[in-house]
């Protein structure tokens, strides 16, 4: 028993001098300290209406609250067409305890399409305590970069995934199963289908070694939701049970890739192989597009 009290008091003396230790760079002065940034860059979404910031507190007392100044600059491209200032003051409340807080900017004229990608930086310039500093070090993050990423318009632009591109299997199951492919290797042209303007029309060898390399029509639907598939069902004319068709069709939604008006390059098209179960389907397939 004599042992166990005597252990306790240095427990305690332990517990002490470890808080005191860990609080070291604030026991001469509770009000100072520094803030900063969470987080170095944001991208948001399509058609987001704000964009939120937290900023970390990093002062154990601020009786009368902070004003954190910042500013706004240009990056890439005209962020004026999406917020309206180039700065403003984020005023920390006193009574917030946990020690955080964030800078919210509106944005405007997110619900336009747009092929263009902006960015601007978020900055710490001021806090009016003065024994607050932004930042502590060089490794503290005092700038904040934001991203507005393209964003798909309702009607594909006529020159959007149009022209010569090559095609190649991604995944596939009976071609390349049988030594061959699913799509044949090589290039393909697509144009605008005139009766809809967010399908693209074209014509490729389908499992060449069965079908004799004979040419089929083919689609891409860009859906608004910014997914792409391959549109329609296409019947090849063969069939592994002697019964059902062999095919192709467009995959379901949730199964889809996405599409992006800034990009053209290269696109990978999910698909669905053999949906009427000819040859053991279905399986989930794809193929590729690549700009020439």
């Amino acid at each position: 028993m004599k042992n166990i009290i005597k252990i306790i008091p240095i427990l305690l003396l332990v517990f002490v001098v470890g808080c005191d230790q860990s609080d070291s760079r604030f026991r001469d002065d509770p009000t100072s300290g520094w803030v900063e940034f969470f987080t170095a860059a944001t991208t948001t979404g399509q058609t987001a209406s704000s964009v939120t910031i937290p900023v970390e507190i990093n002062v154990p007392v601020y009786e009368n609250g902070l004003n954190i100044t910042y500013t706004i600059t240009a990056v890439e491209g005209d962020f004026t067409q999406f917020v309206s200032s180039s700065g403003g003051t984020l005023f920390v409340d006193p009574t917030v305890i946990n020690r955080s807080a964030s800078i919210t900017i509106p944005l405007m004229n997110m619900d336009l399409g747009r092929n263009f990608v902006t960015s601007f930086d978020v900055t710490i310039t001021d806090v009016n305590v003065n024994t607050v500093g932004i930042g502590v070090d060089d490794s503290s993050v005092t700038a904040h970069r934001v991203t507005i990423p393209c964003s798909n318009p309702d009607v594909l632009p006529a020159d959007y995934f149009v022209g010569d591109y090559m095609i190649a299997d991604v995944a596939a199951t009976i071609g390349p199963g049988n030594g061959t492919s699913n799509m044949a290797p090589g290039t393909v042209t697509l144009t605008v289908d005139p009766n809809n303007p967010n399908v693209r029309l074209f014509s490729s060898p389908m499992v060449p070694a069965f079908t004799g390399g004979t040419p089929f029509s083919a689609s891409l639907s860009f859906s608004e939701d910014d997914y792409v598939t391959l549109g329609g069902y296409i019947g090849l004319g063969i069939s592994c049970n002697g019964a059902d068709e062999y095919g192709f069709t467009g995959a379901a939604a949730a199964d889809s890739g996405p599409w992006d008006v800034c990009n053209d390059q290269t696109i990978t098209i999910q698909y669905t192989e053999d949906p009427n179960g000819s040859c053991g389907g279905p399986f989930p397939s794809s193929f590729s597009l690549t700009r020439l």
